[in-house]
């Protein structure tokens, strides 16, 4: 029997077949581990067959006409699906020869270092990684590899921060935020303006995040101009969902003029707590979460008006600070109900700070480029997080949303990588 596949050949003879069967039936994992075996050895003589017919074109110029052979380079190289096999690298007496198939000082295939750049960006630590590559991935890599290997990404990921903006997004969560990072000892907050948005699919995707002061409206002004630079269709927003900086509103309606702006419970409910006296916290949270989980608009107007009338003497300021937002409070109900839970809050913003903090721990300085390059893992891993995750579904956790979910993944990783 006789299998060709491009330059492999394999030959499988009768009495060989049926030993092998025997074989698989006695111990499959020794079986396989034979089999494994012999597929190494094919792709270790493929490839030197290959080295050598390189070496021969090489020498067979007419610049290397005085050149000749100088014995191998034996070296160990991990190929992706197979793991490590030795290879022999030909040699020329004028050590001019560069190969094209397995270039000089290169022992791991540049598509594992793709793997583990994803496995890295997936979560797994570079401690952990380093630990169970070889079973992972059939070869043993240290940390430093693994680090490395994020190189790999680095471009892609930063441009995927300024991708063009193709599809439509109706609903914005915007905040400023400060990303803690250590930095030779001590912890410093960089500023970040973050932009998330709902698709037409009603998925959430981070849409930018770029330096810049969260309290200076000509910021936010470039943060919506460079939005819409990238495609971002200023009539498909119906809803920009935000906290009271200073400035940000007026700069959101300047540029999504048929937009409505809904203000977070979250910071409106601190703000209120704040300015509350203590013995009456309690009671004013109770009140204002009746308006904020209310089941209709008009409910929640009757709700406020329970709160103000309950507190409005004792807790005057408190409850000022929710009544001059309070349209903005309960802009989510001119939304289906369905997507209520999801516009009340920024919260979407508040996880991408989350992550990146849990990503820097670890670390003990943090330079500026290696900062916007976490910033982009960070936010590629939330989007995978959230691909084919509708904000308004019901189930998260069936097998077909799982199979869709891991497609998307898979294919958002091609597009990046290719």
């Amino acid at each position: 029997m006789k299998l060709e596949m491009g330059i492999i050949k394999v030959e499988i003879k009768i009495p060989e077949l049926r030993r092998a069967l025997e074989a698989f039936k006695t111990n499959r994992i020794s079986a396989l581990e034979m089999l494994v075996t012999e597929i190494k050895d094919s792709a270790a003589s493929t490839l030197n067959q290959l080295l050598n017919a390189e070496m021969t074109l090489f020498l067979g110029s007419s610049e290397q006409s005085e050149n000749k052979r100088n014995g191998f380079e034996i070296r160990d190289y991990a190929l992706k699906g197979i793991g490590s096999i030795r290879v022999r690298i030909p040699v020329d007496r004028k050590r001019k020869f560069t190969s094209d198939i397995i270039p000089s000082r290169e022992q791991i295939d540049p598509r594992l270092k793709e793997d583990l750049a994803v496995l890295h960006l997936a979560g797994i630590s570079t401690r952990t990684l380093a630990m169970i590559s070889k079973r992972i991935l059939g070869v043993e890599v240290g940390k430093q590899t693994v680090s490395n290997s994020l190189a790999v990404l680095e471009p892609k990921a930063l441009q995927w921060l300024e991708r063009p903006l193709t599809k439509e997004y109706w609903a914005l969560f915007i905040d400023g935020t400060n990303f803690r990072i250590q930095r030779r000892g001590s912890t410093e907050k960089e500023p970040s303006l973050v932009v998330i948005g709902i698709d037409d699919k009603n998925r959430l995707s981070i849409l930018t995040i770029q330096p810049g002061l969260k309290d200076n409206a000509d910021s936010w002004r470039e943060v919506f101009s460079d939005l819409i630079k990238r495609g971002l269709k200023t009539k498909s927003v119906r809803i920009g969902v935000m906290d009271g900086l200073p400035g940000l509103e007026t700069a959101f309606k300047e540029t999504f003029t048929t937009a409505v702006t809904g203000r977070c419970w979250v910071h409106a409910l601190r703000n209120a707590l704040a300015k509350t006296p203590e013995r009456l916290r309690e009671s004013f949270h109770h009140l204002a979460s009746n308006v904020m989980m209310a089941s209709s608009e008009n409910a929640a107007r009757i709700a406020f008006s329970a709160l103000k009338t309950a507190l409005g003497n004792d807790a005057g300021r408190a409850v000022h600070c929710l009544e001059k937002d309070l349209e903005s409070l309960l802009a989510h109900y001119k939304f289906d109900t369905r997507f209520w839970r999801s516009l009340r809050t920024t919260n979407p913003i508040e996880r991408v700070n989350k992550e990146l903090k849990r990503r820097t721990k670890s670390m003990e300085t943090i330079g500026e480029k290696t900062l916007m390059v976490l910033v982009a893992f960070t936010a590629m891993r939330l989007e995978f997080n959230w691909l084919k995750v509708p904000v308004d579904a019901p189930v998260l956790n069936n097998l077909k949303f799982m199979k869709d979910r891991k497609n998307a993944i898979e294919s958002t990783m091609d597009k990046m990588l290719h």
